[in-house]
């Protein structure tokens, strides 16, 4: 959940890589992060014109100066003097950074990141030599993003391997060739690229950004349609050609990376120039009765700006208050819950939803912060301060502890402890639970899950969620630049550990009671996947 009050998530790190593809033709992301203009990411659709303009926000890097091209170099006691600010904010203030990963580990790894910042450099090469320790930190909440200068420089002259692609579960599989090469590609399974599988190379480039905990799939779902070759630009930089191996041929073949201005040339010779039009998005709340007797509710996100915007519902509580009226009116006796695609959003609002299903109780072990203050120094450039808690929130729903660190507690002002704080009226009566949920269901959406599963509460259909089952860090969240290299730095401040039974292994996911991944042809037929199986098998049973 994002639990962020002063600022909202920003996902994936890769959920700091966002593009804003301008198309002509949009279809919605499986995952969709709250709506802001740097979020907006669309697939392609078959047969129809598009024009890129791509806002890159970038979280990871790649390789030696020679690979990028004109980047400039910054001395060498420069970047060590961002890695000491960079150290020490994760040391000081992210709450959870030993949680999956020993001290023991961490401080080895900031020994071999320091000992990568052997020359000057330029941004990217300092970018690829710092971000394991934010994929170390196993948690996507925490992430890096690089200056806009060199987003720019990077949107005008990288060279990108030219396919749009989708994971299905850890199968890659091309969704659009930008090369528009004489090869039949388009939604074949990519065997290999450049003599290396797609799990070797997730293997690199997941070294480049965090996912929550132990949570392979994610690895793979932040890498969807063109994340896919910017990252591999991250980590390989410049390359001669792409050799790619597909499902069902005997040989390669050979495409040659190409720029963006490229790719929008050769969109335009292809199908002429066309102004863009507006990315449509996926509605944040969805109701409906299909077949006369199940209620579906998709709860798309829990970001309250977002529901105000776009729908008419205009808040989350109107919406489920109107919702299982509506159910408890007309009987209902099966509900499914669509979180699949709920990455979190305001804190609170996973509650809400339980509310409607499940009984109360002690939602949290501990919430805690590090520390109120934490002050970071690298005794040459000027201190930054990282805070933590509003005034109110310290005085009344708050309590240092000996060791210096800050506990929720149940108060007067703010959030407590319990899973909700009342009683809702149209409180769901029945049995038949179903709830779906994938990789992108992460933070809030995640909590949400993990809370329904411990309670034995539904039969979970579909992928493992993004979001960790015991919990995670979010909640504040600090950002600062490093002075040299301008990178900014994002990093959480609460931990929230989740009061669940010990049904999963530590470090993973809800993990559903019936995996369903997409085939490739559900995919290009746009068809619900896990929401057609519980009524063509389980609902049958």
């Amino acid at each position: 959940m994002d639990h962020y009050q002063k600022i909202k998530h920003v996902p994936w790190s890769i959920k700091n890589i966002s593009i804003l593809g301008v198309l002509l033709a949009f279809q919605p992301l499986y995952f969709e992060p709250p709506i802001e203009p740097s979020m907006i990411k669309a697939l392609l659709k078959a047969n129809f014109i598009l024009v890129f303009l791509f806002l890159l926000v970038f979280s990871s890097s790649a390789g030696h100066a020679q690979q990028y091209g004109g980047f400039p170099l910054i001395e060498k006691d420069s970047l060590l003097l961002d890695f000491e600010l960079l150290k020490q904010g994760l040391e000081k203030y992210h709450t959870g950074l030993y949680w999956y990963t020993s001290k023991d580990s961490f401080d080895g790894a900031f020994a071999r990141a320091k000992s990568k910042i052997n020359r000057d450099m330029n941004v990217l090469e300092f970018h690829k030599a710092i971000a394991p320790l934010i994929s170390m930190s196993k948690e996507a909440h925490t992430a890096l993003v690089l200056p806009q200068s060199i987003n720019n420089g990077i949107r005008e002259k990288a060279t990108f391997l030219p396919l749009m692609v989708k994971f299905l579960g850890t199968d890659l599989y091309v969704t659009e060739d930008l090369s528009f090469s004489s090869e039949k590609v388009k939604f074949r399974k990519i065997k290999m690229i450049n003599g290396e599988t797609p799990d070797e190379i997730i293997s690199k480039l997941g070294t480049l950004y965090a996912s929550d905990g132990n949570i392979q799939l994610t690895k793979y779902f932040y890498l969807d349609h063109f994340d896919f070759a910017l990252n591999y630009y991250y980590y390989y930089g410049e390359v001669d050609s792409f050799e790619v191996e597909m499902e069902g041929q005997d040989s390669t073949f050979r495409l040659e990376p190409l720029t963006l201005p490229q790719i929008n040339r050769k969109i335009e010779e292809r199908y002429g120039k066309r102004e863009p039009s507006a990315a449509s998005v996926i509605a944040p709340l969805e109701f409906q009765i299909l077949r006369d007797s199940v209620a579906v509710l998709s709860i798309n996100t829990f970001s309250n700006s977002r529901i105000q915007i776009q729908s008419n519902h205009r808040t989350l509580k109107n919406f489920l208050k109107k919702s299982f009226k509506t159910i408890a009116e007309k009987k209902i006796e099966t509900i499914i819950i669509d979180v699949s695609k709920n990455d979190g959003g305001d804190e609170g609002n996973e509650g809400h939803l339980y509310s409607y299903i499940g009984n109360n109780y002690q939602k949290y072990h501990t919430v805690m912060a590090k520390a109120q203050k934490s002050f970071l120094d690298n005794r040459v450039d000027e201190p930054i301060t990282l805070k933590t808690f509003g005034l109110l929130e310290r005085l009344f729903t708050t309590k240092k502890m000996a060791d210096g660190g800050i506990r929720r507690r149940n108060g007067l002002f703010g959030h407590g402890l319990m899973a909700y704080s009342k009683e809702p009226k149209y409180k769901y009566q029945g049995e038949n639970i179903f709830i779906i949920i994938g990789p992108g269901t992460y933070s809030g959406g995640s909590e949400f899950a993990s809370m329904a599963y411990s309670q034995n509460i539904g039969v979970f259909v579909g992928q493992e969620t993004g979001g960790g089952y015991y919990g995670n860090t979010s909640g504040y969240r600090e950002e600062y630049v490093l002075p040299h290299s301008k990178i900014q730095v994002e990093i959480p401040a609460l931990q929230f550990k989740l009061n669940v039974e010990e049904k999963i292994p530590f470090g993973r996911g809800v993990i559903p009671h019936y995996e369903v991944i997409p085939t490739i042809k559900q995919y290009k037929d746009k068809e619900h996947a896990p929401l057609n199986f519980i009524f063509d098998f389980l609902l049958k049973e």
